[in-house]
């Protein structure tokens, strides 16, 4: 059976590659092979997954010539997840060709039933590297209450709904980072008012903080938590491959207007007055 190819993604900031090391470590405690690639330059996107593993450079030449330029790094992770840095380490650097990536020789030889992508960015830079090569894949947005992630957000939302080209699929939504009920309702509103819902709604967690200071996911390093079992939660819904409702994206006018609405009720609950429906 093919893999399925999971691109996580959303602003830079809003909780991308968290989400990205969790999911691929329920993923893997559920049983499922999987392969991690992370493309930052800085290749740290699995770092969680892989803790002091020494990444090894040439483990495997993807099937293009686009690829061949291209600097690859990988280690084995946590419960046998193939960790694998694409990022180009400066501007000058190849930028491996997504067909390609999902072509590599040693990706087809660990056989994974998942491939989970963490390449957080803007749409205008995500969506034309995903396209070169028409690959099917899984689109799921990682969103927090933060007003740049909400509008990034809305730009992916758009694209869903204009278009449906190069093997793209609007995957769902993941609400991470909340850090309270005030902060959940913004979130929740935004996705009422657009017609879709979220995977999952995941709390602000120092337990996060901790896993990293010892190179692990929460999965890993606190599997008992609460925000474990969130995880856990997302990952049995992306791997019945549900398939959530359309979005319908904010008009730039009405989205004007959603924000003004917003800041109105977080500038009156500073102070000191409460709205009906403000979930605090």
């Amino acid at each position: 059976m093919a893999a399925e190819h999971l691109i996580i993604t959303g602003k830079s900031g809003a909780g991308v590659s968290t989400t990205a090391v969790n999911l691929s470590a329920a993923l893997a405690e559920q049983g499922y092979r999987v392969a991690h690639l992370g493309y930052d330059r800085r290749r740290i996107s699995s770092v969680l997954l892989r803790g002091d593993g020494v990444l090894e450079t040439g483990c495997g030449y993807p099937a293009e010539a686009a690829c061949h330029a291209a600097r690859l790094e990988c280690a084995q992770g946590y419960r046998d997840i193939l960790c694998i840095e694409c990022g180009s380490a400066a501007d000058n650097d190849a930028t491996p060709d997504f067909g390609a990536l999902c072509r590599l020789e040693l990706l087809a030889r660990h056989n994974p039933e998942f491939v989970v992508h963490d390449i957080a960015g803007e749409p205008a830079e995500v969506l034309p590297f995903l396209r070169t090569e028409g690959e099917a894949a899984r689109v799921i947005v990682v969103v927090s209450a933060d007003f740049g992630a909400l509008t990034t957000l809305n730009n992916f939302l758009e694209f869903f709904t204009a278009e449906a080209e190069g093997g793209l699929r609007y995957g769902g939504i993941v609400a991470n980072n909340i850090s309270g009920p005030f902060f959940e309702s913004i979130v929740d509103d935004f996705l009422r008012q657009t017609g879709t819902r979220a995977f999952a709604s995941i709390p602000r967690s120092l337990m996060v903080s901790a896993g990293e200071y010892l190179k692990q996911s929460v999965i890993e390093s606190a599997p008992e938590s609460h925000l474990s079992s969130v995880y856990r939660k997302l990952a049995r819904l992306v791997s019945q491959g549900l398939a959530p409702a359309a979005p319908l994206p904010f008009p730039p006018a009405a989205f004007a207007g959603w924000l003004q609405k917003w800041s109105e009720i977080t500038e009156e609950l500073e102070c000191g007055l409460v709205r009906d429906g403000a979930a605090i």
